[in-house]
């Protein structure tokens, strides 16, 4: 359901975050496809097709999931900054 103009947020944080998001979703896509594409290339070296295309999706994977996570923990650490001064001002 399409919200309305007045319903929409107009706080720029809204959008920096919703960017910065999309953004781990593009770098997630290409670094996948990086470990991917080794993987491939191994596999054409070694003659043992998809093992180590599957292997390099899983490492791929799994290194793109510390990274979201550790930039969770930033961007959760920088909102609570940011909570805090509101506090402070509005005091």
């Amino acid at each position: 359901m399409a919200r309305r103009r007045k319903d929409q947020p107009t706080d720029s944080s809204f959008y920096r975050a919703a960017f910065r998001w999309m953004g781990i979703g593009f770098e997630f896509l290409f670094v996948i496809g990086f470990f991917v594409f080794i993987g491939f290339w191994l596999d054409k070296l070694e003659n043992t097709s998809p093992g180590w295309m599957i292997l390099g999706f899983f490492i791929g994977f799994a290194v793109m999931m510390y990274i979201v996570v550790k930039r969770a923990k930033i961007t959760e650490r920088e909102l609570d900054e940011d909570e805090g001064q509101d506090d402070e001002t509005s005091q």
